[in-house]
């Protein structure tokens, strides 16, 4: 299998790992140029240290107006200073997470000189050295911390200003779709980062609207999305009787509009033993499309309707590279059950939705509510694995199994890459965090030079492990894609996975109550392995 990183902007592949990104040197030099012309930016006195979020704020106010300056004319109308100020926000987290480790040394070093300084009888050399910390100073002393923050600032322009691009060049799209037709077509809020940033700032955001509409913008392709509802759709016209709630989308080729959906629990027991034989039936249909990374943060409770909020590996039959999660049965794969130490596979707990030892002091989200008290799987283990057979029973049938494969899986519209998962994206954020100590800000390019260790020593190839670090210099999670097959799935792939239903209906069952007082009443008694 051929692994490819995320190509650039301008469609050409990633460039060397030493050749600077020319758009950040540009920007680093006008950024260390606007703080040394801002007065709030050096050091004054006062009687007590900035906050980390004053200190970057004139980082921030600079990445806004170097943002308004770019974007579109058109956005100015469209755009409220809540929305601005939003963005403003958005950026201001960002620079924390990267530039406070070593804000948080200098201002600690600070003090300690502060403290060792002899006082006069008003304390006035002390109280003088408490506000000594400003971005300016910093990154004068960290010479690769302006280096950080100008990738990240770079990239969040463009990704800004894409966004901007496309909601004026959709507007009647978005009209017609999720607003009313008198409502005014003027941005009162943006959320971003409702998933990690890849492809250079780019996160999935909730645009809400002037009057409380509000949309879910992907900077991705559908195709996944498209083939999973249509998949839920095919169920319902051949014998699945509850009805499927499929979100309104707004299709483009490398993005979506999304139809926001705000969770709510459900009205009555009934309404939550439904919800849970829909789950069943969508787990059954996840091992049929070779469905991965399933987790719980990817499902969304809507009263008696479970909703898949991420569909980006359907149709994904390997969810990592390693042979021993390759050999996992088809239903284990998905990322809806948790994963045992027989399994080979690694750990896996506490992160799939059908997983019983979540702690109650945090229960899942995707869980559904009753009088605002969350339901889980276990108790209704009966209505999950009744919905998953349910499903099973129409593929027993072999004419509706081939109908399935001509109606759904040669009619899918189907993007040729397909991601693939080399590291978990919570490997890739410890790698990420880990590179903005203070340590790694010392020298140019020490950040650089420590990402390419790090990566290249635990990657597959040091090809892999250098395009990692590309991509966590620029405060990116990594993305690899491959070549995918013509059709989402083969036919000899379906028709694998649908023999597999019977047994995995079993092994639903066994995982759903691992853990429970149930499952260990059986285990003692011997009835289970």
């Amino acid at each position: 299998m051929k692994i490819h990183a995320k190509r650039e902007r301008n469609g050409s592949k990633p460039c060397n790992p030493r050749i600077a990104d020319i758009k950040a040197v540009r920007v680093g030099r006008q950024l260390k140029t606007f703080l040394e012309k801002t007065p709030g930016s050096r050091v004054r006195q006062r009687r007590s240290p900035a906050s980390f979020d004053e200190i970057l704020m004139p980082a921030a106010h600079f990445a806004l107006t170097q943002l308004q300056r770019i974007a579109p004319p058109a956005t100015e109308k469209v755009l409220t200073k809540s929305a601005w100020d939003d963005l403003h926000r958005d950026l201001s987290a960002r620079l924390a997470l990267a530039l406070t480790p070593t804000l948080r040394l200098q201002q600690a070093a600070a003090k300690a000189v502060a403290h060792s300084l002899p006082i006069d009888h008003n304390g006035e050399r002390r109280r003088a050295m408490r506000g000594k910390v400003s971005l300016l100073e910093t990154i004068i002393e960290f010479p690769d911390l302006l280096e950080t923050a100008a990738q990240l600032i770079s990239a969040w322009i463009d990704a800004q200003r894409e966004l901007f691009a496309r909601l004026l060049r959709d507007a009647a799209g978005l009209r017609s779709s999720f607003l009313h037709a008198r409502e005014l077509f003027r941005v009162a809020h943006i959320r971003a980062k409702l998933s990690d940033p890849h492809d250079g700032a780019r996160t999935a955001t909730m645009v809400e609207f002037v009057g409380d509409r509000r949309v879910i913008y992907k900077p991705r392709p559908s195709d996944r999305e498209e083939l999973w509802f249509e998949a839920l759709r095919w169920l319902n016209r051949n014998g699945i009787r509850a009805s499927f709630r499929v979100p309104k989308m707004l299709a483009r080729r490398k993005y979506v509009w999304m139809e926001f959906l705000r969770m709510k629990g459900c009205k009555n027991p009934t309404a939550v033993r439904l919800f849970y034989f829909r789950w069943g039936t969508q787990a059954a249909l996840a091992q049929i499309l070779g469905a991965t990374d399933l987790h719980r943060d990817n499902w969304l409770a809507l009263g008696s309707q479970p909703i898949l909020v991420d569909a980006e590996l359907i149709g994904d039959a390997e969810p990592t590279s390693s042979r021993g999660r390759q050999s996992l049965p088809a239903l284990l794969q998905t990322g809806l059950l948790p994963l045992v130490s027989r399994d080979r596979a690694g750990f896996y707990r506490g992160i799939a939705p059908f997983d019983a030892t979540i702690p109650k002091s945090a229960p899942a989200k995707c869980w559904p509510r009753y009088k605002r008290v969350p339901q889980r799987p276990s108790k209704y283990v009966n209505d999950l694995v009744r919905g998953f057979d349910a499903v099973a029973s129409i593929f027993a049938t072999p004419g509706l199994a081939r109908q399935f494969f001509r109606e759904i899986m040669l009619r899918a519209t189907w993007n040729r890459d397909r991601r693939v998962l080399l590291r978990a994206s919570a490997a890739y954020a410890r790698l990420l965090r880990e590179s903005f100590e203070a340590r790694n800000m010392v020298s140019p390019s020490e950040r650089w030079r420590r990402l390419v260790r790090e990566c290249c020593v635990s990657a597959g190839s040091r090809r892999i492990g250098l395009a990692e670090a590309r991509a966590l210099l620029r405060c990116d999670i990594p993305k690899f894609t491959t070549r995918r097959r013509i059709v989402p799935v083969p036919q000899n792939e379906l028709s694998a996975a649908i023999a597999e239903l019977k047994d995995s209906s079993r092994l639903l069952r066994r995982r759903v109550l691992l853990g429970t007082r149930i499952h260990r009443a059986k285990r003692a008694t011997g009835s289970i392995r």
